[in-house]
């Protein structure tokens, strides 16, 4: 266990001294939900999608992508550099690595909610729009962890099998992904076929599930509810985060195999 968090520790400072982390991770998802909020003012409220309550979930799922990309770019660093080559012959294990680098993205990915949740609970106060409540904020978080796990394993997946050119194009196309398919800023309930295939990835169903749970109104006027698009979609959620976690354990144990 302390050769995790050791190495946890090093990937720390790393990542904390990588401008990507503030302007991406933090900086980005906080401008979205003031613009978004603001849209939706001078509109009269007459965009449900953009009010906190329905807004605030899908920015969060949003945000974690970047946590993908700041990840790839980590791994994929360390292995450009020889870094991990030079490791490779110390008493570490593989899993020490992956795990090493998960729990960071773990701890950011958090860190990077709550400043979410402080950010819309001021926009709240100064708009006067009623606010989520706190067992509400605790259960968002839960409900929205699966979806951070998927991406920080993706990125330690995608680190390790691009180098520091490529792991961020990648990372890219499910940044975009997760805009576009998630339904974070658009009413995907009201696009037939379409929403019925964004049913089958993790990103449209996770952010379904936490405007449940957040009470947020649809593009039709109703208040989102644990239906059968938010049950079920517990499926695709559970079936990506198994493949992600699987899937960058097992290549990164081939590419340390590898190296050595």
């Amino acid at each position: 266990m302390n050769k995790i968090i050791n190495f946890s520790k090093r990937n720390a400072k790393e990542s904390l001294r990588d401008p990507i982390l503030y302007i991406f991770c933090l900086g980005f998802p906080l401008v979205m939900l003031v613009i978004f909020n603001v849209l939706n003012k001078y509109t009269q409220n007459h965009t449900p999608m953009f009010s906190m309550r329905a807004l605030l979930p899908g920015i969060i799922c949003f945000s974690y992508t970047f946590i993908m990309l700041s990840t790839s770019l980590l791994v994929s660093k360390d292995r450009q550099t020889s870094f991990l080559k030079r490791l490779y012959s110390s008493p570490m294990k593989s899993y020490h690595f992956t795990l090493g680098y998960a729990i960071v993205g773990i701890v950011i990915g958090l860190a990077q909610t709550l400043i979410c949740v402080l950010c819309a609970f001021i926009i709240s106060l100064i708009t006067g729009e009623a606010f989520i409540s706190f067992g509400q904020i605790i259960l968002l978080t839960l409900t929205q962890l699966p979806m951070l796990l998927i991406n920080v394993f993706l990125g330690i997946l995608f680190g390790t099998l691009f180098n520091d050119k490529s792991a961020p194009g990648i990372s890219s196309v499910f940044i975009s992904l997760s805009g576009i398919l998630g339904g974070c800023w658009m009413p995907i309930e009201t696009m037939g076929g379409f929403e019925t295939f964004c049913r089958f990835l993790p990103f449209y169903p996770s952010i379904q599930i936490g405007r449940a749970v957040t009470k947020g109104v649809s593009a039709f006027g109703n208040v989102y509810t644990f239906d059968s698009v938010a049950l079920l979609g517990i499926i695709p959620i559970a079936i990506f985060l198994t493949a992600s976690i699987i899937l960058s354990f097992i290549f990164f144990k081939k590419d340390m195999t590898s190296d050595r």
